[in-house]
């Protein structure tokens, strides 16, 4: 039986194309393994998002090539974005790559790795099954691929191709199976989870899947990722407001707030409407965290517009930022303006944000400290020393991996487990407690 590793580089929906890959070897035969130096065949999967995204990509699949010469590596397989993209390249600049695989042909990854391992077998067709790479008890929803907002700075339509939704009845199958499996907390993702279904049925339908999916017996918790501040209704702040299984939490990137850079990014909506789309969450849904992602250095971006970036996010005080410092991009519109910010001006407002999102988000959690949060148990690490077993968990307001945690100091319970928190220490990103009694 050959042993097969996965890397899986960038954001979730990348890791969505992993798990399904690891799932179709799995069932044709394939032994996965958690270790690349124990691997007969080796899968990276890329992202090709931003420069950081590419680099990273690439110094990964250098040194992993390095396991074909040391380990018993036979093949290395590289998929994903920057494959979909850059293949040519790719073949031609590393030679220690055997196979070079586009996103379209991801389905059919059973067939070209017995190819490339001489393997004679019968594939058994099962893109829909997978191997997941999240701790048991969570995982990640694709609901749509490809986008059609056509923002000017972004790559994935070039990359993914236009929205793609899956029907709602997939979906809830889905889910089924994975809540099945033991998930607890479905995490929808997609390029824009509030253009749901608009390729499909003509119209947005993200309030009438959360509606089916809040069905699914032994689901708990269901965080929606990746809105679009030009997208959102009426019904859908209803929904999140009185459905219980859907966390008080929304991902809204508004990527600026100046109206002059909001129409170069062409992203169809304006500073008033966004500051009131903020204002409504916070009315009607009391308690929700927001969480925003902003881009920093976008071409024509002058002091004044950083300023009034600024200023906005103290002012709104979201709970979660992240942000990100803007990449040129080839073959998109925003790679062609003038008004380049050379890089240095880019860090050092980067810094500059970051810090005062860090004072905030500090002040933020300093006010959860006495409270009693609803804590999903991610991991339990074993003390050593003096150190007390340490489990990890987040709340309502924390999304895997880009937001923070808490840390549990004493009480027993175990990955997987909802357990009531009283906070008892606070810092910029995580909190401390202690299981209530």
């Amino acid at each position: 039986m050959p042993k097969v590793n996965l890397i899986s580089l960038g954001c979730p929906k990348n890791l969505v194309d992993s798990e399904r890959i690891l799932g179709q070897l799995e069932v044709n035969g394939y032994q996965v393994v958690d270790q690349a130096h124990e691997a007969d065949l080796i899968i990276i999967n890329t992202c090709g998002f931003i420069q950081e995204a590419k680099e990273e990509s690439i110094e990964t699949i250098l040194n992993v090539a390095r396991l074909k010469e040391e380990g018993t590596c036979k093949a290395l397989i590289v998929v994903g974005c920057l494959a979909q993209r850059y293949r040519v390249e790719i073949e031609k600049e590393l030679p220690e790559v055997d196979l070079v695989l586009g996103i379209d042909k991801i389905p059919q990854i059973t067939y070209f790795c017995d190819r490339i391992l001489k393997r004679r077998s019968r594939t058994t067709e099962t893109w829909g099954f997978r191997h997941l790479m999240t701790p048991p008890h969570y995982a990640y929803l694709r609901i749509a691929d490809g986008c059609d907002n056509r923002c000017s700075y972004c790559a994935i339509p070039l990359i993914r191709g236009r929205q793609r939704s899956r029907s709602i009845e997939a979906l809830y199958m889905e889910a089924r199976k994975l809540v099945d499996m033991g998930v607890q907390e479905l995490i929808l993702v997609a390029q824009d989870t509030t253009r749901y279904g608009v390729d499909l049925y003509g119209e947005p339908r993200l309030v009438e899947l959360l509606t089916e999916l809040s069905k699914v017996n032994g689901l708990r918790w269901i965080r929606l990722l990746y809105t679009h501040p030009a997208h959102w209704n009426e019904q859908l702040i209803d929904l999140i407001a009185e459905n219980e299984k859907i966390c008080k939490y929304v991902d809204v990137p508004v990527q600026h707030i100046s109206d002059e850079l909001l129409g170069l990014m062409n992203r169809k909506t304006t500073k008033k409407e966004v500051i009131s789309l903020i204002e409504k969450l916070r009315s009607r849904i009391p308690g929700i965290t927001l969480r925003t992602s902003v881009i920093v250095g976008f071409p024509g971006e002058e002091d004044r517009h950083f300023e009034e970036l600024i200023e906005f996010i103290r002012d709104v005080r979201f709970d979660r930022l992240g942000a990100f410092v803007y990449s040129q991009e080839e073959d998109t519109p925003a790679a062609r303006f003038g008004g380049q910010v050379p890089d240095g001006a880019k860090r050092e407002r980067f810094q500059t944000l970051m810090e005062v999102q860090q004072h905030i988000s500090a002040e933020l959690n300093r006010s959860m400290v006495g409270k009693v949060l609803e804590v999903l148990i991610d991991e339990r690490r074993n003390g050593f020393g003096f150190m007390q077993p340490l489990l990890i968990g987040r709340a309502q307001r924390d999304a895997p991996d880009v937001d923070g945690q808490v840390f549990i100091t004493a009480g027993q319970a175990s990955p997987g487990e909802f357990v009531d928190v009283e906070i008892t220490e606070a810092y910029e990103y995580d909190l401390v407690g202690e299981i209530a009694t």
